[in-house]
């Protein structure tokens, strides 16, 4: 049967990594960063510097402890700092497949605002809502049809934080992708920059 496939890991986290790479700049065009993009364009030690200097205040999600991770149902050996292989720069990135292999989770954390996110035309279905304390979105991607996708952005000092849920396409037992990452974003809100 057409269409019955499973999305690999691989390719959902490049299609979650592309929608929110690309995000808070609608000129920038539907894809990911090349790795050619993701160094520095003028190819001087001074711009690698600068944007090294302006990752440092964006905290990292791989630094959440395994226990944690485990505790959520999520495959801890599955954990992935990458983007298809590519570090992401302006960005820190952490995925994690589900034990039950139902969808991939990740989290993006970078400087970007939720007015940021608000206005791109790619998102539909804003829903002001809080992680813990911190102000959030809840929202979708357009055009995802068979809404396997949900995000929730939460506000941090430097940033914000997203919470990202892709469900396998056609696999059963999955959980609806909303109540998924709100799930899993309340219960790692303790681990969330403070300020």
């Amino acid at each position: 049967m057409v269409g019955t496939a499973k999305v690999p890991r691989t390719a959902a986290l490049i299609l979650g990594a592309a929608l929110v790479l690309v995000g808070c700049n609608d000129n920038a065009g539907d894809s990911a960063p090349s790795p050619s993009s993701t160094k520095a364009s003028a190819g001087t030690t001074a711009a690698a510097t600068t944007s090294k200097d302006s990752e440092a205040a964006i905290w990292n999600p791989c630094d959440l402890p395994d226990s944690a991770i485990s505790a959520l149902g999520l495959n801890t050996a599955s954990k992935d700092n990458t983007v298809a292989g590519v570090d992401p720069t302006g960005w820190k990135v952490c995925a994690w497949q589900a034990g039950a292999k139902t969808y991939d989770f990740t989290i993006f954390s970078s400087t970007h605002t939720l007015e940021e996110v608000q206005q791109r035309s790619d998102r539909e279905g804003f829903t002001p809502t809080t992680v813990g304390s911190h102000r959030a979105l809840q929202y979708r991607v357009v055009g995802d049809k068979h809404q396997l996708k949900c995000y929730i952005s939460a506000e941090v000092p430097h940033g914000m934080v997203d919470f990202l849920v892709v469900n396998r396409y056609l696999v059963q037992g999955a959980s609806e992708p909303c109540a998924e990452v709100r799930r899993l974003s309340d219960a790692l809100v303790e681990y969330l920059p403070k300020g």
